[in-house]
């Protein structure tokens, strides 16, 4: 990008929000299943494919079992998961940065599985501001890691670089880094 080239930002939607945690329900599903009939049907009666990226719409529709190196990437985008559905208050308190969140405990979860089209009509995003703060703060934790990692300095307990990053990712996309889900920039 030139000098002279103004980035501009796009905060997205609630609706947008919502699509998007229902691709991530799909792909990460996908990821954890052996034999993934169930999420296959799902998202095809719903037409959840219509919300994926092309990375995503390419690791869903793969005819045989993924390679573990795309297993692991497409079942850690849970975490991403995670800021989202705290931005559509799904999750009142945002989980600490070094726990795995378990989200069969998240109550909108059972909407977005019986009736997406619901979920995503009834949509509704904390404040802007709100969003922003924490957006910011999951980047400067994000520096955190990469300073430990860079330096190679004890990671900070309270960090796990995975989930900080995809937490990251998730948020960054949302208040409107990057075109597309598959290219939200992360620097640090």
């Amino acid at each position: 990008m030139s000098d002279d080239m103004e980035y501009c930002i796009r905060p997205r939607t609630a609706q947008e929000v919502a699509e998007r945690s229902l691709a991530l329900l799909a792909v990460t599903s996908r990821a954890f299943e052996d034999v993934p009939t169930r999420t296959l049907n799902w998202a095809k009666v719903n037409e959840i494919d219509k919300f994926f990226s092309d990375k995503e719409r390419e690791f869903f529709f793969l005819p045989n079992r993924p390679d573990q190196r795309d297993i692991n990437t497409f079942s850690w985008k849970i975490e991403a998961l995670v800021s989202l559905l705290w931005a559509l208050r799904a999750i009142e308190q945002f989980p600490p940065l070094n726990v795995q969140v378990d989200l069969n405990s998240v109550g909108a979860l059972v909407l977005a599985y019986e009736a997406p089209s619901k979920f995503v009509n009834e949509a509704k995003l904390r404040p802007m501001p709100e969003l922003e703060e924490l957006e910011n703060a999951l980047y400067n934790q994000h520096w955190r890691v990469r300073d430990a990692q860079l330096f190679g300095r004890p990671m900070p307990v309270e960090l796990n670089p995975i989930v900080v990053y995809e937490r990251r990712y998730g948020m960054s996309w949302l208040v409107g880094w990057g075109e597309d889900w598959d290219d939200v920039p992360t620097d640090t």
